[in-house]
């Protein structure tokens, strides 16, 4: 769209500067817009109708840059840019004190890490996030090596909170030393136990394992779990108590 663009001067006849016209022509509202199209699930096949009227009353032309295709090229751009500045960030002001680490497993070959970290308000806060085949120790220790790079200090203590995979704790150990806090998750342990148990046991244990944890007395906790080994034995499936403790609530 062709717009006048009104010509500003000083008294030497060179062409002055608007404050405000530069701030407009660097804010980049289309592609804000088409982010927040894709972010909302609006479909690239979709994205043109999104855009214009259904009646087509607005009309789109040729290379206006509302194809499927078209679409997906500038969401694919800008979110690549989006993610660099993210993984770039500094996180030295944050007041971190929990960092959780999971891996989410897109597909047979490709594994994402991330992590999120809990400030002292318990405020959560996105940290990063990186691609690998497997959730093992040298994709980890990248996610790691980038946080710390980007100001998250290892002589400072946290709680780090995982699924229990042993790459995640070499790898934590490894950077914040061997006396770092780690404690497992109390949905991926209470999901390790109960796929080891019968369908018809589940919602029994379900109940016994969230109460255990929401207890303020450790005794009584170790008591009532120490007790649910013991009835588990009955089914030919016994678990060794202690496995069951020292875990922490956490959720993406």
């Amino acid at each position: 769209m062709e717009i006048e663009r009104p010509r500003l001067r000083g008294f030497d006849g060179k062409e002055q500067a608007l404050p405000s016209w530069e701030e407009a022509m660097t804010e980049d509202w289309l592609g804000k817009w088409a982010v927040n199209q894709m972010l909302i699930n609006v479909s690239t096949r979709k994205f043109q109708r999104s855009m214009r009227l259904p009646e087509g009353d607005v009309p789109a032309p040729k290379g206006s840059g509302l194809s499927k295709s078209a679409a997906s090229r500038r969401f694919v751009a800008l979110s690549a840019a989006r993610l660099k500045e993210w993984m770039a960030s500094d996180l030295s002001g944050l007041g971190l004190v929990v960092i959780q680490i999971d891996g989410i497993h897109m597909d047979e070959d490709m594994t994402l890490v991330a992590a999120i970290g809990v400030d002292v308000n318990g405020d959560k806060h996105p940290l990063g996030v990186v691609e690998g085949a497997t959730e093992n120790a040298a994709t980890v220790q990248a996610l790691i090596g980038n946080l710390v790079e980007r100001g998250l200090d290892p002589a400072v203590p946290h709680l780090f909170i995982i699924d229990g995979s042993k790459a995640l704790s070499k790898a934590i150990r490894a950077t914040f030393g061997r006396d770092a806090a780690i404690q497992r998750c109390q949905i991926h342990k209470a999901r390790n136990i109960l796929d080891r148990l019968p369908k018809s046991m589940h919602a029994q244990v379900r109940r016994t394992l969230r109460q255990a944890w929401e207890m303020d007395d450790a005794g009584k906790a170790e008591t009532l779990l120490r007790n649910l080994a013991r009835r588990s034995k009955r089914t030919g499936r016994a678990f060794p108590p202690q496995s069951w403790k020292g875990s922490t609530r956490c959720s993406p």
